[in-house]
């Protein structure tokens, strides 16, 4: 596997292996993810004409965003300058949230929350809200699940712009190997224990300040791709049969909806209504797509 080019601005060097284990096959080695707290992540100085970007992770009750109850959130709001650049760190935040219901086996056994843990937790709906109605845009790994589930819980951050550093940024093309954030974190030297919130948010954070082969840090890749519009193809009306055909053109199901449906960008929209007339024999429903409602 080729390593991610090239390194961070922000955070400290990572030590090659091979100056470690001289006589080791050849061998990577991996640090821990520090807490933000004590991480020195700063950009070179330079003019701030800064914006604020909340990179968010919650835990909830069920992987289904249409029912998960949160009980574990968390928010580290990023300083970026106008060029794309973390200049530092705004505010960190964490809280518990009693979901009003046992938290089911599995997600205990996974994040190591309990009933206990979360009893009687005071968590502040206004004060989240205000803090993220605060930031310019609000990223996550998977945003189409943290910014549903967030929305239902805080109905007040409705409309706001979200990214999603899983889908929106292309990951092979700059020479990772998957979209998992686990994974993703080890191919640029760290790692990281446990799946609560702030670990997830603390992860997310080192792999967004990763330089790109350009220079640029993968959260300035992120917001271009945040930021742009597409359109949301529905084949209505698209026979049964036509499933495959559909799938293998990259249409996933949405069940919500009950309609086979892909994004497209605008250079590629004409061409695909010519091949939705002609090879599904449905005439598509188009909606604009744009970081407001782009993972809802």
């Amino acid at each position: 596997m080729t390593i991610p080019e090239t390194g961070s601005a922000m955070l400290p060097p990572f030590l090659p292996a091979r100056e470690t284990c001289i006589d080791s096959w050849d061998i990577r080695l991996l640090r821990k993810v520090a807490p933000l707290a004590e991480t020195p992540l700063a950009g070179p100085a330079r003019e701030r004409h800064l914006s604020y970007i909340g990179v968010v992770d919650c835990e909830a009750t069920s992987t289904d965003p249409q029912t998960a109850e949160v009980i574990d959130l968390a928010v580290c709001v990023l300083e970026i300058d106008g060029d794309g650049v973390i200049t530092g760190v705004a505010e960190l935040k964490q809280s518990y949230r009693d979901p009003g219901m046992p938290i089911p086996p599995d997600v205990a056994r996974l994040t190591g929350i309990s009933d206990a843990d979360v009893a009687g937790a005071l968590f502040e709906a206004d004060d989240w809200t205000d803090l993220f109605n605060r930031c310019d845009l609000l990223v996550a790994h998977n945003a189409a699940y943290d910014a549903v589930v967030l929305e239902r819980l805080l109905p007040g951050i409705r409309g706001r712009r979200w990214g999603c550093s899983m889908a929106e940024i292309d990951w092979a093309d700059l020479g990772f190997d998957g979209r998992s954030l686990g994974y993703l974190l080890t191919q640029i030297g760290f790692f990281n224990r446990g799946h609560r919130a702030m670990a997830d948010v603390a992860s997310l954070v080192h792999l967004l300040s990763w330089q790109a082969p350009d220079g640029r840090c993968l959260l300035a890749h992120l917001q271009d791709r945040a930021d742009r519009f597409t359109t949301r193809v529905e084949a209505r009306g698209a026979p049964f049969s036509s499933k495959d055909l559909l799938k293998t053109r990259g249409y996933r199901w949405s069940a919500n909806r009950r309609v086979w449906w892909t994004e497209i960008e605008d250079e590629a929209l004409e061409a695909e209504k010519r091949w939705l007339s002609e090879e599904v024999r449905c005439t598509p429903s188009l909606e604009v797509l744009t970081a407001r409602n782009r993972h809802r």
